[in-house]
């Protein structure tokens, strides 16, 4: 009986060892971001127009609903968040929970694990692994987003959390402060034993998504009720988003292929064949 359960705890060391191959991420957007305002240095636009240079300093940055931001000579300018169009700050780090590190790749639905990597596309972009995350991803950008307007006109909107800094030429997308990305491939279970974690990345439940050009975002969510068991990007969503671009859409078709996890992916592919135009 003892050789059988060291018989069988050396099978299932080595097959832990042999299945955890390497593993290859999706394109990610830029961590959420908690704690602001926090110390750091950059430029607050005002909805006037005007842009101040300077830092929120260490201490106290919010007094009275104000935001305390020092300007360049040392002036105070005691700032209302409603009055802030855009905000570009590059934190303390000693602030912030931790420094943007990632290492990440390109995966077009492979078939299995070993086709996630570098997956031949109809058409040629470069892959995530070639974007500069340290220029983009490292600077915290912060704007303001209309949610809502009514028919009278009348505008509601928030300050949000720009998540695909470098790759927005063609939709900016957003998240709340505080928003954690959920993760996908990590599980363990029996597959990830035998043949590795294969696919992983991070993404969003809900996301506000601008088109540039235009002034209302529009609010998506990760599906429930039974397209959450597929996974399932809704349909009418991604046509409205992706539809223009036909070598697109036939990379993606009316599938699994269309998965909600894929949000980062798929603005990625969009905005680097718009950039080819």
């Amino acid at each position: 009986m003892k050789k059988f359960k060291l018989l069988f705890l050396m099978l299932f060391s080595f097959v832990m060892t042999w299945g955890q191959k390497p593993t290859t991420e999706c394109v990610a957007f830029r961590d959420g971001f908690d704690k602001f305002p926090c110390p750091g240095k950059g430029t607050i636009t005002l909805v006037s127009g005007d842009k101040i240079e300077g830092e929120f300093k260490e201490g106290l940055t919010v007094k009275l609903m104000k935001w305390q931001w020092y300007d360049t000579k040392g002036q105070l300018h005691e700032i209302k968040p409603a009055d802030v169009a855009r905000v570009e700050l590059l934190p303390d780090l000693r602030f912030v929970d931790k420094d943007v590190e990632l290492s990440v790749n390109i995966s077009i639905g492979g078939k299995s694990a070993s086709e996630v990597h570098h997956k031949n596309l109809p058409f040629n972009i470069d892959q995530f692994d070639t974007f500069d995350k340290d220029k983009y991803y490292k600077p915290v950008v912060i704007e303001k987003v209309v949610t809502n307007i009514t028919k009278k006109g009348k505008e509601k909107s928030k300050l949000m959390l720009l998540v695909n800094n470098g790759f927005d030429s063609k939709y900016k997308v957003y998240v709340d402060f505080g928003a954690k990305p959920l993760s996908f491939g990590r599980e363990f279970n029996m597959y990830s034993m035998l043949f590795g974690g294969g696919e992983m990345g991070d993404y969003y439940d809900s996301y506000r998504i601008v088109k540039v050009g235009e002034k209302e975002s529009v609010l998506i969510r990760k599906p429930g009720g039974i397209a959450f068991l597929f996974g399932a990007f809704r349909n009418k969503e991604f046509v409205d988003f992706f539809g223009d671009n036909s070598d697109f859409m036939a990379c993606y078709p009316k599938s699994f292929k269309r998965k909600f996890k894929y949000v980062p992916e798929f603005f990625w592919v969009y905005d680097q064949k718009a950039k080819q135009k």
